[in-house]
């Protein structure tokens, strides 16, 4: 199958997701202070701003990726990458070598929260094609998490066109720009449990402000 590429979608960056970033804990009945909720502000907009939605994906049958073990003996994956564009980190740099570090850190938490808006995009647009043939999938795994070493990432951009998108590989295989997501599905009537999607459930650090439990 030919690449599927989606751009310039919308997304949402919600202020809960960033302050969760920050480590702000609702539950624990403190609020943000005045300066702080100011600077949300303003990073979240300035985000909205600089952000530019792209993802790719492959719908692979025989969906074994060469040299990896997670996805043996699976018919049919689906693998993807989107980013949220350099703009982003750029202006991440700016504020940093400015000494404003405040806006600093709020924008780049701004920015994983777009990151992961992005990578949920893809992720629907993935089951909606599946569902249209009947089909589901999995949750998303990506490498560096559990078991799927970050190296398979070469591998795994071997399948992927993401220079389409404008996303490549550093030497040590992570992503630039660095606010961008890789992921594979497993595409099925009754789609696997990849052996290393959702990790938090098997990691014992309960107060990371990244933890996830689907």
């Amino acid at each position: 199958m030919d690449p599927v590429i989606l751009k310039d979608f919308d997304i949402a960056i919600e202020v809960k997701e960033v302050r969760r970033l920050l480590g702000h804990r609702e539950e624990s009945g403190r609020e943000p202070g005045e300066r702080l909720e100011k600077v949300l502000a303003e990073s979240i907009e300035l985000a909205g701003e600089l952000v530019a939605p792209a993802g790719i994906y492959i719908d692979a049958a025989g969906g074994d990726l060469p040299g990896s073990s997670v996805f043996d003996g699976l018919a049919r994956v689906a693998y993807c990458v989107c980013t949220i564009g350099p703009e982003l980190e750029k202006e991440v740099a700016r504020l940093s070598a400015g000494e404003k570090l405040l806006r600093a850190v709020v924008l780049d938490a701004a920015g994983s929260v777009a990151a992961e808006e992005v990578a949920g995009h893809m992720d629907r647009a993935i089951r909606e094609m599946a569902a249209a043939e009947g089909l589901k999938t999995s949750c998303r795994a990506s490498p560096g998490y559990g078991d799927w070493d970050v190296s398979e990432q070469r591998a795994m951009f071997e399948l992927v066109p993401a220079g389409r998108i404008g996303v490549r590989l550093s030497d040590s295989a992570m992503m630039i720009p660095r606010k961008s997501i890789s992921f594979a599905v497993h595409v099925d009537e009754h789609p696997a449990r990849l052996r290393s999607e959702n990790s938090c459930r098997n990691c014992d650090r309960t107060d990371c402000p990244y933890r996830i439990l689907e």
